[in-house]
């Protein structure tokens, strides 16, 4: 009989992750859990359990591993649920101590001495890419191996210390992994919900094929995957497609990498496979506004994409530059015009509260983003996450809130020193009113209702965004 493994992705709420705008959130397949368990079907038998997904309680999700009864219990976190994963954990500890626990994800890949450090329920931890690793870390478990010849790990040693093991280089070649687990997920059209603008048809889902980012920004967290960047190739992700239309009746998707335009002779090779074969597909994803051509755009068009989001963050040139960004104004509104020009429509992602933010760069941030052709918008707090560069310097600029429960993106856990929460509140507010209240933006709102049964979820999304605006601030100062 094969040994039990579970995958869990711990008790999270739209609350938690959203704040006052969660009737709006959305929420996505755990894709790093599916393709943990497609390396170890063969040998395992293998159980993910999306607690956020089914909206379960850290009761409700004990009772199910129970149920179970795994011999190898293995957890996720973010930055975000970590709290919540160690709080899921140290219940099951509590009924079952001699088990071994098992923590992967970005977090602990981010700060790993840190989160054992303050999370002794954790026996165990997995830096970086976990594929490899889970495989090499459940043999060593099942045959009573020395853990301390597994590479990727931090571990506990008897007299108390943390240290890690050698790091585990990349995977060279991504195509050797098996397709992703979808079918060990609940049902992809019921539980998962993608943003209600962002969809052209339903079912939709998201899937990420590629690994790593060629940029260097000084707020995001590389350290998973770095600047080493890799991808399926265009016939595996093809594959991918296949199996979702086939199987899961995808209709519209969202390649959610961090950088899907990276690799151009892929790009252009899975393009003419999709207008080729005719694919029933639309398709949206992200991309950095200097690595896209307008006949780039042209093709994608032509395969299906309908909508590219493009990581702006502020509408001031000084900011980008101290973000590292390496990008500048100008390419910003020349790539938007293409994409509009390409017949694909645009999202900016942005944030308020940079170092070296001020009233003048918040405003300079609102006004560009209304007078570049965006069909959709969003802005939010700027959060030095766990891993990032802009992490352990942040309090040189301003007051920072290292509070992991609250790096949401939403809430204000860093405040610039020219600035003050109240500050960051009220430009957030004027940005999404300013931006959203305009008639060409709300008509193509309505224009763009495509299904029926979204209209609950719109109305409950648009309440909760009049109440954000209305809403005055909890507290004040910095």
């Amino acid at each position: 009989m094969k040994k039990k493994v579970i995958l869990i992705n711990p008790p999270l709420s739209l609350e938690e992750r959203y704040g006052a705008l969660a009737e709006g959130g959305s929420s996505a397949p755990p894709v790093g859990l599916c393709n943990l368990a497609s390396v170890i079907l063969n040998d395992y038998d293998v159980m993910i359990l999306d607690a956020a997904a089914l909206m379960l309680t850290y009761e409700e999700t004990l009772r199910r591993v129970e149920e179970y009864a795994p011999d190898h219990f293995c957890i996720t976190a973010v930055t975000i649920s970590s709290y919540n994963a160690a709080k899921l954990t140290a219940m099951y500890k509590e009924r079952h101590p001699e088990k071994i626990t098992i923590l992967g994800g970005p977090h602990i890949t981010a700060v790993p001495q840190e989160t054992l450090r303050r999370f002794r329920q954790f026996d165990i931890g997995v830096i970086g890419e976990g594929e490899d690793t889970i495989v090499d870390l459940l043999d060593t478990l099942d045959n009573d191996k020395r853990l301390e010849d597994v590479k990727g790990l931090i571990l506990r040693g008897d007299d108390g210390s943390i240290y890690k093991t050698q790091g585990r280089p990349f995977i060279k070649n991504l195509d050797k992994l098996p397709l992703p687990a979808w079918h060990l997920l609940p049902d992809l059209d019921e539980y998962y919900r993608p943003p209600i603008f962002s969809v052209q048809a339903l079912p939709s889902t998201s899937i990420i094929t590629s690994r790593g980012c060629s940029g260097k920004c000084t707020f995001c967290d590389r350290t998973v995957f770095g600047n080493t960047c890799r991808a399926f190739s265009a016939d595996y992700v093809n594959e991918m497609l296949l199996t979702l239309m086939r199987d899961y009746g995808i209709k519209d998707l969202l390649f959610d990498d961090d950088n899907f335009t990276l690799f151009k002779p892929r790009l252009r090779k899975l393009c003419d496979i999709m207008i080729k074969n005719r694919y029933n597909l639309t398709w949206s994803c992200n991309a950095r506004v200097d690595l896209v051509d307008y006949e780039t755009l042209k093709m994608m068009r032509s395969a299906g994409c309908w909508q590219i989001a493009y990581g702006i963050e502020s509408g001031s040139q000084k900011i980008l530059d101290h973000l590292n960004k390496n990008i500048s104004l100008e390419t910003i509104r020349n790539t938007l015009k293409n994409t509009k020009k390409a017949g694909i429509q645009t999202k900016g992602f942005f944030m308020l509260g940079h170092p070296t933010e001020t009233i003048e760069t918040m405003r300079e941030t609102i006004d560009l983003a209304k007078s570049l052709p965006l069909d959709r918008f969003q802005i939010t707090q700027f959060t030095p996450l766990p891993g990032s560069e802009i992490y352990e310097e942040a309090d040189k600029y301003g007051a920072f809130d290292k509070d992991w429960k609250k790096m949401n993106m939403w809430n204000t856990v860093f405040v610039p020193n020219d600035l003050t929460k109240d500050d960051l509140t009220k430009y957030s507010k004027v940005a999404f009113k300013e931006f959203y209240l305009r008639p060409k933006i709300i008509y193509s709102f309505i224009k763009g209702i495509n299904y029926f049964r979204y209209l609950w979820e719109i109305f409950k999304g648009f309440k909760a965004f009049i109440i954000h605006l209305l809403s005055k601030p909890k507290e004040s100062g910095k």
